[in-house]
């Protein structure tokens, strides 16, 4: 597994043929000094902790770009398909979801 963060609370977790983006604020991020193109390269899965925006940031950019599916809690997955996101997964806190290769439990 390679781990790369991107400064605040934005990472890449790299593993087993998956790249998954955490919370990816880049733009407006004075830590973020990487090329965007290749942070977001072969991202098919973000997982956002919550709604506030140095959290979801780049997130509607990067899933019409790369075709992703975004993974948060239904509210802020409804609010994000209200801005046009595509391909959402919604949870509820306790839950867990199989993206194929890996989980995601959604905790407190």
């Amino acid at each position: 597994m390679q781990i790369t963060w991107y400064g605040h609370s934005a990472f890449r977790l790299d593993f087993g043929g998956n790249a998954v983006l955490i919370d990816p604020f880049f733009t407006g991020n004075p830590a973020f000094v990487s090329d965007p193109k290749t942070a977001i390269r072969g991202v098919k899965n973000i997982v956002l902790t919550h709604g506030h925006g140095d959290h979801v940031g780049d997130t509607l950019e990067i899933a019409k770009q790369n075709d992703a599916t975004v993974t948060a809690n239904y509210d802020l997955c409804m609010w994000l398909a209200g801005k046009g996101l595509q391909k959402f997964n919604p949870m509820n806190t306790g839950g867990t979801t199989d993206l194929g290769g890996f989980t995601v439990t959604l905790v407190r």
